[in-house]
């Protein structure tokens, strides 16, 4: 089954809750940085569609926007210089208030700050309706935003979860012995048909799945393009726009 963030971003986004004035998200990032100024297209396209305002701040320009007219802020980029997110607006989990509630563990809902990626990867397995109880599930990639509060979202619902970094050993065969494998290093062409099984589930988050070796082999399979982006995106605003 091919798993696309299309589908279930949009019953997201059905959920919104529709006030006559949406708070605003405030963007900030660096123009040289080329990604960052792809995910800024998009979520102004996705904000404008769905009437939340989007403020987008290069870093080192004035953003005039008040703090009470938002509803959430989000750094695309490494900033040059420390900024400080206020807790009630960090909607990507980059403070030290969400790490509390995801180490505590919850098993509805999310708490509160999840980062987004992490949150989109339990969303699209329970969208497909694909249990993660009592499954072995391998995350290749530890980091603050996606590896590690990933884990804890899946910890929480009893998954048995091991992670996967760059000096691991024996990664061919942990990544076989998986229910699911969600990778998220950023190393391309690190999973081909000598790291899956056809029983599993494979979501390639960064692009490190040879996606023509990988996909006819698995039974479930969530390509880079159409994949978790789509449902990133959304679960950004809904933290935006909170419940």
């Amino acid at each position: 089954m091919l798993l696309t963030g299309k589908e279930p971003a949009q019953k997201l986004y059905e959920t919104l809750p529709k006030r006559e004035e949406m708070p605003g998200l405030l963007a900030m990032y660096d123009p040289k940085d080329v990604p960052a100024g792809w995910y800024v297209k998009t979520i102004l396209r996705e904000g404008n569609a769905h009437g939340i305002p989007v403020y987008a701040c290069p870093f080192g320009t004035d953003c005039p926007v008040p703090l009470e007219r938002l509803g959430g802020m989000i750094l695309l980029s490494k900033p040059p210089y420390p900024i400080c997110i206020p807790e009630k607006l960090d909607v990507d989990g980059m403070g030290t208030g969400g790490y509390a509630a995801l180490y505590a563990g919850q098993k509805e809902g999310f708490p509160k700050n999840t980062p987004c990626t992490a949150e989109a990867c339990v969303r699209l397995l329970d969208y497909y309706s694909i249990p993660v109880s009592g499954k072995h599930v391998v995350i290749l990639g530890r980091s603050l935003t996606v590896g590690r509060p990933l884990a804890m979202l899946l910890m929480s619902r009893d998954a048995t979860v091991t992670i996967c970094h760059s000096k691991s050993q024996h990664l061919s065969e942990l990544c076989q012995s998986a229910d699911i494998l969600i990778c998220a290093t950023g190393k391309s062409g690190l999973v081909g048909r000598e790291q899956v099984s056809p029983w599993q589930t494979v979501i390639n988050i960064g692009g490190e799945v040879i996606e023509e070796e990988v996909q006819p082999l698995v039974q479930n399979f969530c390509p880079l393009r159409g994949g978790i982006g789509a449902l990133t995106t959304a679960v950004l605003f809904r933290h935006v726009v909170g419940n």
